[in-house]
């Protein structure tokens, strides 16, 4: 998990990568006939303009990762075409990513501060009766939601 309550910090993608890399590093046998499924789906995704690598990720990413991916992909969809100028939308798109990125890292950044404070064993709890209670998750939620209006406005200055 994200938090401190378990001993491992999840990691989707090292998990995909090491379950492709694994076999042939140990020299155990590939399995050959998923890498072609994969490779198969792959190819129709493509003819139907589907983006390949994005289906892989929501198939193998954690929906509490993929979540934010979607909503934020929407947000640079509305920001991007509530202006008839391309050159409005294009400059939109560009300010929300550069914004993103900052939080991209922040985030990666607090994740590495987060093993760090495991790592020396450094306890950080916050009280049982906050994560049973109801109104957490509304807390959560209208943060979430300022959050995205931040975006929104931030880039349309």
């Amino acid at each position: 998990t994200y938090g401190f309550a378990s001993g491992s910090l999840a990691a989707p993608q090292a998990n995909a990568m090491a379950a492709v890399i694994d076999p042939l590093m140990n020299g155990v046998g590939a399995p050959w006939v998923l890498y072609g499924i994969g490779a198969v789906i792959a190819i129709v995704l493509t003819y139907f303009k589907i983006p390949a690598l994005a289906f892989a990720l929501g198939m193998f990413i954690p929906l509490e990762l993929n979540v934010p991916l979607l909503v934020g992909g929407a947000i640079n969809w509305y920001v991007t075409s509530r202006s008839k100028d391309a050159k409005v939308n294009s400059e939109r798109g560009e300010k929300g990513t550069l914004i993103a990125s900052g939080f991209i890292a922040g985030g990666a950044l607090m994740g590495v501060v987060s093993a760090l404070l495991k790592f020396g064993g450094i306890e950080v709890s916050i009280a049982d009766s906050w994560w049973v209670n109801p109104m957490s998750e509304v807390c959560s939620l209208l943060a979430y939601i300022c959050l995205i209006g931040f975006f929104i406005r931030a880039t349309k200055k």
